[in-house]
């Protein structure tokens, strides 16, 4: 998460174990820490929405 922080990105991608079995992306705000899980087929469309 520090490397991200550093870059300037506004969004971190979170896949653990865990999601990867369930099937989901934790989708981090880096300005505000909130993180949401999305279905992994929906990543892209959520991180376009958080985008733009």
């Amino acid at each position: 998460m520090r490397a991200a922080d550093r870059s300037g990105a506004r969004i971190a991608l979170v896949a653990g174990d865990r999601d990867i079995e369930a099937g989901t992306v934790g989708v981090k705000s880096l300005s505000t820490g909130e993180q949401v899980d999305v279905a992994a087929n929906s990543v892209v469309v959520e991180v376009i929405s958080r985008l733009t």
